[in-house]
C-alpha cells in the first residue's frame, strides 16, 4: 500500500492520476491535494511533463485543423447558390 507522501510524490511525477491520489490521500479536490503536497515537503511542479506537453501540441493541433476546415467550408460556394445566370 503507498503511503499519503508517496502517493503525493507519484501524483507530482505523474505516475498517477491527481484522481487516484485524491483517493489514496482522501484529498477533496486538487487544492487539499496540492497543500497535502506543500504540507508533506513533496516539490510541486509547476510545468507540464513531456507527455502532457505532447498531447497539448497534439490537441492544439487538432484545434487549428478543425477550424481551418470549418473556414474552408464556410467560404465554399453552397451547391444550394443561385447563379447570376
Amino acid at each position: 500500500m503507498m503511503s499519503v507522501h508517496d502517493a503525493l510524490e507519484a501524483w507530482q511525477a505523474g505516475e498517477i492520476t491527481a484522481a487516484r491520489a485524491m483517493r489514496l490521500t482522501g484529498a477533496a479536490n486538487v487544492l487539499e491535494l496540492l497543500a497535502f503536497a506543500h504540507q508533506s515537503g513533496v516539490e510541486i511542479r509547476s510545468g507540464l511533463l513531456p507527455r502532457e506537453e505532447e498531447q497539448a501540441r497534439r490537441a492544439t493541433d487538432l484545434v487549428a485543423w478543425l477550424l481551418a476546415e470549418a473556414d474552408a467550408s464556410y467560404r465554399r460556394p453552397s451547391e444550394h447558390t443561385l447563379s447570376a445566370e
